[in-house]
């Protein structure tokens, strides 16, 4: 697969920040937070596998938010080669074209979604897609209980949009309305962390909970994270840099990032081609 410049020289500067990191810092006084992305989620999996499996594991506390929860059990799954499908097959022409038709029925289903989200209402209406794609990817892995996995994850989603932001953990962070969905498998909470309301609907039928980036607690619970004397690696589209205990690393290419979320949202909705995931796969596993 063919890496464009611009994607070479983000994994080239991740890879580079995060070793320098690495030299200043142990992971188990430190906490990493990884931040929304919007639709490209997958850029997370570049700022993962440079900080390494093993390390993950080590992090006094990870914080994951919309998409990037995602990113974090689906790196976990493939670090440990619990793939169902193997990356250079996720590349090819016939995996993008089965994640369009779990979000797109229909010849004109993309007209359709945009017409929906014209008239204010959700593109898609369910998160049967993102279920249907974890699955895809990864098979039984995403069928373990959220209890299987370390207490070192904080999982955060919304109840409402005024409401405080609700943390799932396997320790006594976790807030008590989540403590049964540690025994639910993870896709349902993957999807419920992803699920963006002008997207996948929001809050419905069996889905009591949505994405916490689309609330009015979404910014003061990051400045809550962040706010402790622990280090911290924040991995976000919007900044670099340090400040005091914090460093922010931009998991994003160089341009603007606003721009590169829209053309990659309305690729989504509108159901157009779209390699940019699959390549963020390809760049952060197989590219040297």
């Amino acid at each position: 697969m063919k890496i464009p410049a611009n994607i070479q020289a983000l994994k080239a500067r991740v890879g580079a920040e995060i070793a320098d990191e690495i030299a200043c810092q142990t992971p188990e006084s430190s906490c990493l937070l990884l931040d929304s992305t919007g639709p490209s989620f997958t850029r997370q999996y570049i700022v993962l596998n440079a900080i390494g499996a093993d390390r993950l594991a080590r992090f006094g506390e990870i914080h994951a938010f919309s998409g990037s929860v995602y990113a974090l059990f689906g790196f976990l799954a493939f670090s440990s080669g619990r793939n169902r499908i193997a990356i250079e097959s996720l590349c090819s022409e016939d995996a993008e074209m089965v994640f369009r038709n779990q979000h797109h029925a229909g010849r004109f289903s993309g007209i359709r979604s945009m017409f929906r989200l014209a008239k204010g209402k959700s593109a898609f209406g369910t998160v049967s897609p993102l279920l249907a794609s974890l699955e895809y990817i990864f098979g039984d892995f995403v069928e373990q209980p959220f209890s299987t996995f370390g207490n070192n994850i904080h999982i955060y989603l919304a109840k409402s949009k005024d409401a405080p932001l609700l943390v799932l953990s396997n320790n006594d962070n976790c807030s008590p309305e989540l403590v049964a969905l540690r025994d639910q498998p993870i896709k349902h909470v993957i999807a419920m962390a992803a699920n963006v309301p002008r997207v996948y609907g929001g809050k419905q039928a069996g889905v009591p909970y949505f994405d916490p980036v689309y609330t009015n607690h979404y910014l003061p619970t990051l400045k809550q994270i962040t706010s402790t004397d622990r280090r911290t690696l924040i991995s976000t589209p919007w900044r670099s840099g340090q400040k005091d205990n914090r460093r922010y690393l931009n998991c994003y290419p160089s341009g603007n990032a606003y721009w590169l979320m829209l053309k990659d949202f309305t690729r989504l909705v509108a159901g157009m081609r779209n390699v940019s995931w699959s390549r963020d796969i390809y760049t952060a596993f197989k590219a040297q």
